[in-house]
């Protein structure tokens, strides 16, 4: 008699399961208008992973594609990697940069301030010391970073230099987005 009633539950808690499972399957996502709780009982995704989720379903790029695109970038400035290289992960129109030399609002200004930075520095480093990727809406892509400069001029002397960088991002339409934005600003 107990081993028909175990099995009667285990079947009906099988039942039960299998209910739920699909239905989470079938949308994984609450919707925005179900309240969101802290605590999430055992098993359950928090809120932060469904919303990181919803993120990648949403936009084709991901955070952690969107960090690897800016260590990308700096790795290219570091290897003073040709300027047409740099050229196809900046956007050719409505660019907007401000730098600690000027700004640069088109290809055109890219490739002079990159010939200057490889006149005057015979080497740099970049070093990201904090960063961080807000997608605010679909194909919206936000990085703001931390970044210590450091280079020897063509005399051999040491400077460096810490920036607040802010970046806005938009679909390059290849692997790689593009660079719409990038505002860096010189910090203590």
């Amino acid at each position: 008699m107990l081993k028909k009633f175990i099995g009667t539950l285990l079947v009906a808690l099988l039942m039960l399961t299998g209910a739920t499972a699909a239905e989470a399957a079938a949308n994984p996502i609450p919707s925005t208008t179900s309240p969101s709780s802290v605590s999430a009982s055992p098993g359950a995704p928090p809120a932060t992973y469904l919303q990181s989720i919803k993120l990648l379903q949403e936009n084709k790029y991901g955070e952690n594609e969107l960090k690897s695109f800016v260590y990308q970038v700096f790795s290219l400035f570091d290897r003073h990697a040709e300027v047409n290289n740099l050229l196809l992960l900046f956007a050719n129109e409505d660019l907007s940069m401000k730098v600690p030399e000027g700004r640069i609002d088109s290809h055109q200004d890219f490739e002079k301030w990159y010939a200057g930075i490889g006149a005057n520095y015979q080497s740099n480093v970049h070093k990201i010391e904090q960063i961080s990727v807000q997608i605010p809406a679909k194909g919206d892509y936000r990085v703001n970073c931390i970044v210590l400069w450091q280079a020897l001029d063509r005399n051999g002397k040491f400077t460096s230099l810490r920036t607040r960088q802010q970046w806005q991002i938009i679909d390059g339409g290849g692997y790689w987005p593009r660079i719409v934005s990038y505002i860096a600003e010189p910090i203590s």
